[in-house]
């Protein structure tokens, strides 16, 4: 049921918007309307990927996911979408699947593109002995401290609301702790949550 539940969230107005930047690009660049549309399969068989969605992944097969729903979205929004990653050496981190992509989506969608001149997205995974902390910041519009309490109490009912809670549902049964968010009007927005990592011995 989860995993249809996640597969579910791709959104109508991604596919149809990534569509049609296809077909604009094959009257004007061939090739980048080829590379877009391997990496937008991409995309899409790891979304449909059949699989445990309680089993942990490489955290590299989601950074994989967000890499390509990235190159998507930097094809329709251009200069509009900045990336930045930091990210530490973490090959040996593993984590639920689906739980970065959707923070990504979220700032992209209801943070930058609100703004008509667009902004910045920063990606960051911290290393540390025994935990890493996995972040989203953006500069986009921010929240007010009712909406996100909205969010927080489980009574928001749009899209924003539902990806981030599902997403905070996930990670504490896994982890007994979920998200940490925090925005400002005008300033932007961040998201984390910390990954523990399985002591030997």
């Amino acid at each position: 049921m989860e995993a249809a539940w996640l597969q579910a969230q791709i959104q109508p107005h991604f596919l149809f918007n990534t569509l049609t930047a296809v077909s604009a690009l094959s009257e004007i660049d061939p090739d980048r309307m080829r590379n877009l549309l391997g990496v937008f399969s991409d995309f899409l068989r790891d979304r449909y990927r059949l699989q445990n969605m309680d089993e942990l992944a490489p955290v590299e097969d989601e950074l994989s996911i967000v890499r390509s729903y990235l190159f998507i979205e930097k094809e329709r929004f251009a200069e509009r979408l900045q990336v930045v990653w930091e990210i530490d050496d973490c090959q040996e981190l593993r984590i639920p699947l689906f739980t970065i992509q959707p923070l990504v989506e979220n700032s992209v969608r209801h943070g930058i593109m609100k703004r008509s001149r667009g902004g910045t997205i920063v990606i960051r995974i911290v290393n540390h002995e025994t935990y890493a902390e996995i972040s989203v910041e953006d500069d986009g519009v921010g929240m007010e401290e009712s909406v996100l309490q909205q969010i927080l109490d489980k009574r928001m009912d749009d899209e924003s609301g539902v990806g981030l809670l599902n997403t905070d549902l996930r990670l504490k049964r896994h982890y007994r702790e979920g998200l940490r968010i925090k925005s400002q009007p005008g300033v932007g927005t961040s998201v984390s949550f910390v990954v523990r990592k399985h002591q030997k011995g």
